[in-house]
């Protein structure tokens, strides 16, 4: 058994990159993130591409592999190990070289490797950003990056490759970690129920995570997608990147995207999947599993399935990645609300919907009502009508109504305003029989 090298010979620069939530690249968390990392840069791009065999001027030459490795450092299987396709397909081709050789070496528990083109010294901390965010089902990477100029020509050529060695004590460890994040993943995938349509599979998915995760750092890998799928603990970095590998196996296409939450003092990251109309929909796992929830069982449904615009109304910002854009996603029409029917657009709508959704909470025992509106004006006037105890539309005689109908019992409630567990333009009511 290989023991794995614990002590780094940094050469050139050592990196501190961000990817989410508290998670920068060393090998531990952190309460701030640096600015930058993966912010849109001023080119925008990869920068200019270099005139060496298999690049975009030469198609037809193919790098070969280095003489004397165990494995093919250009294999593309990676791609599809971490559902990466889509960013994938977006590099040029002297990056999606230089991205081979450093995936496949870390795939393969390697202390270092050569790249082909190289990162230029301004470039280095973001190339590092997007490394580890790729490495989404290798779990045992660490983040303090090493890159090399070995010939002094201002291009990092060769790069030292971090491990989490808390954890990861040996090749075998490290890969061992892959095997049972897989193993889980095949599982949960195999439980989708058969003949759901796409909508309904994500949701399957979606709901499994948020109920066998809780957000938290008490575990080993907490901030990678192992922790949320196996120990059951995560970050939203574990979340998002539990959700990720989940759709991705299921046959999705998606991604994931880097931004602010609440505030910038701390990155977060969260999902994007296309769905059978072709339109990019946002989810966010680890706001439909709010922290200080006081039932196990609750799943707030407003990052699921929405737009670009919506999820701009609490969370400050989306970035693009130097080497790759974010998907764009313009469509409400596949969000939970509208599927589900509870999309209202004044309060007699709402008013007929709560009627309808208590009846069905009573029938199945569940006991969550879940609105939503199309802006904050009107929810709020929805909330204060129904919070009214002098208004005739008092959420009370709507109950009051269906315990007439139905031989119910509903009385105790509490309305969720868009301040705790919701997003701004949704009410969530929940009431007891």
């Amino acid at each position: 058994m290989k023991k794995i090298i614990t002590i780094l010979i940094v050469f050139a620069l050592a990196l501190t990159t961000l990817s989410a939530c508290g998670q920068e690249i060393d090998d531990g968390p952190v309460e701030t993130a640096p600015a930058g990392p993966q912010e849109e840069t001023a080119d925008g791009g990869d920068g200019p591409a270099a005139e060496d065999p298999g690049s975009a001027e030469n198609p037809d030459v193919i790098v070969p592999p280095v003489p004397g490795l165990s494995y093919d450092p250009h294999d593309e299987g990676f791609v599809e190990d971490n559902g990466i396709g889509y960013i994938w397909n977006q590099l040029s081709d002297e990056m999606k070289t230089d991205t081979a050789e450093i995936m496949n070496a870390i795939k393969n528990v390697q202390l270092s490797c050569s790249l082909t083109y190289g990162i230029a010294d301004d470039q280095s901390n973001d190339f590092a950003t997007f490394i580890y965010n790729s490495c989404i089902d290798y779990p045992y990477i660490g983040t303090s990056f090493a890159f090399i100029d070995s010939d002094g020509d201002g291009t990092r050529d060769r790069v030292t490759i971090p491990y989490n060695y808390d954890v990861a004590t040996t090749e075998e460890v490290a890969m061992g970690f892959t095997a049972e994040l897989n193993a889980k993943l095949d599982e949960i995938i195999a439980g989708i129920p058969d003949g759901l349509d796409d909508w309904h599979r994500a949701l399957y998915l979606h709901d499994y995570l948020v109920f066998h995760t809780d957000y938290s750092e008490d575990a080993r890998l907490p901030f990678t997608a192992y922790g949320a799928i196996v120990e059951g603990k995560a970050t939203c970095q574990g979340y998002s990147d539990a959700l990720h590998l989940l759709l991705a196996r299921a046959g999705f296409e998606c991604t994931y995207v880097i931004g602010y939450s609440h505030d910038d003092s701390a990155k977060h990251k969260w999902n994007y999947v296309k769905l059978d109309d072709g339109q990019w929909y946002i989810i966010d796992p680890t706001w439909s599993d709010p922290s200080g929830k006081e039932d196990p069982d609750y799943i707030c449904y407003d990052y699921f399935m929405i737009d670009d615009e919506t999820i701009l109304l609490d969370h400050l910002a989306k970035f693009d990645g130097l080497y790759h854009d974010a998907p764009v996603a313009t469509s409400m029409e596949r969000c939970y609300h509208k599927v589900m029917g509870y999309w209202c657009e004044n309060y007699d709508e709402a008013a007929a919907s709560i009627k309808e959704q208590a009846k069905n909470c009573v029938a199945n025992g569940t006991i969550y009502i879940y609105l939503r509106f199309p802006d904050w004006d009107t929810a709020k006037s929805v909330r204060d009508t129904l919070a009214d105890k002098n208004s005739d539309g008092y959420l009370k005689n709507i109950f009051k109504e269906v315990n007439e109908e139905i031989g119910s019992d509903l009385d105790g409630f509490e309305i969720y305003p868009g301040s705790k567990y919701t997003s701004p333009n949704t009410i969530i009511i929940n009431f007891r029989e």
